[in-house]
């Protein structure tokens, strides 16, 4: 969820980069999440597994489309996880190390039913609820200083979100020690455990300086060197990203060679972060459109971030609404396979949802969308990059390359082994001439789009797009 930010009066509309990720719908969650008994930070746990051979032996078999799924939740239910485990990547809460260690590692539930599933477990370090007393973070709340939280002007600690029951989340400061003693509490209680393939960092952002632009605001403006002076926007803004790569640098010395590394970026962002991670989440696609993050926007810093990610590469682009909500799941999908991204639909608030599509797996003989292991990755692998449908010699990455608007006004191709996607980022209606006969979808859940007829040209509404199977 995204909060509203305020208008800064002198219009920069970088002011107005209300990045808020994956931290607040987490931290609700210490309202509603039933935390059972046995809920034991001391439980036994599986075998260790190598990291380095868990991606050897998964990457290889994430075909497009690669999925991914987040599952915001303390102690998820055996059916969510049971479900969750047919994405390729599955973005678990830390908590699961301790509450639900059955179905990680390399004889756990989910494992044993996707062999190819890497796993991530979410940490928040951008803060904290006093007195959580969930184990993971009661841990590392024990572990916590006074000067590891971020003050205001006044010295009071900074509130960052209010949750139900009028509790405020207090913000840490990653300039101070906290950036060595997270990865190295999270070493020690997760990623020691073997049970998962890496971390995924909440707050990867490039900008905290919007915060003093919030109404209502609890403290007074930010002060990040604790001098007892606020602090400019450009120095809270660079300040925050030394103590982030400060953080990724540490995490990358202490956790044992091959450990995914991957960030929640928001809304949008660029490439700031290149070479200090495996790759960062878009979080609710366009869902800043009103700020001015467009598509060509988001596209452009998700393609960069990516070019600049550390291999494997695990690009995410997350996009957020109503389950039957179709044409928008279609036009995020489609726009997340012009590049090698993996994608996410899910619903608005707590990450919960399990929603399956028809693109998501398909029967490349009958044309069949069937919810099945066998027929994830029906797409293969891609043949080449992303291209103009009306002229194959231009490329989407040049135009944001060179951060050329008009991609807006072009119908976006990419064709795969077995198939070819298009996107119309666009306010008209457009035909596309496939070149070539191609297939629709025999769809369950969307049968009206995905009607199965075979077709040489489509016409594409605004902001939609369709995925196809070679003929």
């Amino acid at each position: 969820m995204i909060p509203a930010v305020p208008h800064h009066p002198g219009g920069d509309a970088s002011r107005r980069r209300g990045i808020r990720p994956l931290t607040l719908m987490a931290l609700m969650l210490i309202v509603l999440i039933f935390i059972p008994p046995g809920f034991n930070a001391d439980a036994r746990f599986g075998p260790s597994s190598s990291v380095a051979a868990s991606q050897k032996r998964s990457y290889p078999r994430h075909l497009y489309p690669k999925l991914f799924i987040q599952v915001q939740k303390y102690y998820p239910s055996a059916t969510l996880l049971d479900k969750a485990a047919d994405w390729d990547v599955l973005v678990l809460d830390a908590e699961t190390v301790a509450s639900r260690p059955e179905f990680l590692g390399p004889s756990g539930r989910i494992r044993s039913h996707n062999a190819a599933a890497v796993v991530l477990f979410y940490f928040s370090p951008a803060d904290i609820i006093p007195g959580n007393p969930a184990p993971i973070n009661a841990g590392f709340l024990a572990g916590l200083k006074d000067g590891d939280y971020m003050k205001d002007a006044a010295g009071a600690r900074y509130l960052l979100f209010l949750l139900p029951g009028g509790v405020w989340t207090e913000m840490l400061n990653l300039t101070t020690r906290v950036n060595g003693y997270l990865p190295a509490y999270l070493k020690s209680a997760v990623v020691s455990k073997g049970l998962g393939d890496g971390v995924f960092y909440d707050w990867i952002t490039e900008q905290i300086s919007w915060l003093n632009d919030r109404s209502p605001n609890p403290n007074k403006p930010l002060d990040i060197d604790n001098d007892g002076v606020a602090d400019s926007d450009a120095k809270l803004d660079s300040a925050w990203v030394r103590g982030t790569k400060n953080m990724l640098a540490k995490s990358r010395q202490k956790y044992p060679e091959g450990t995914l590394i991957v960030g929640n970026g928001g809304w949008v962002f660029d490439d700031t972060y290149k070479g200090c991670l495996q790759g960062r989440m878009v979080e609710n696609f366009l869902g800043g459109e009103s700020f001015g993050y467009d598509w060509h926007r988001v596209l452009r810093g998700h393609w960069l971030m990516h070019r600049g990610s550390l291999s494997p590469k695990i690009s995410l682009i997350m996009a957020n609404g109503g389950m039957r909500n179709y044409r928008f799941m279609r036009f995020a999908l489609c726009s997340t396979l012009m590049f090698d991204g993996y994608f996410a639909y899910t619903n608005t608030g707590t990450y919960q949802a399990s929603w399956w599509y028809d693109e998501y797996s398909v029967d490349k003989t009958t044309g069949k969308a069937v919810r099945s292991l066998a027929f994830k990755g029906w797409l293969g692998s891609p043949k080449g990059a992303a291209y103009d449908a009306a002229d194959t010699t231009v490329l989407l990455s040049s135009f944001l390359l060179k951060d050329d608007r008009s991609s807006l006004t072009k119908v976006w191709r990419r064709d795969f082994e077995y198939g070819t996607a298009l996107v119309n980022p666009g306010s008209a209606t457009r035909t596309v001439s496939l070149g070539a006969v191609f297939r629709k979808i025999k769809g369950t859940f969307d049968p009206a789009t995905n009607d199965g007829k075979t077709v040489s040209s489509v016409q594409l509404g605004p902001r939609s797009g369709l995925v196809l199977l070679a003929k």
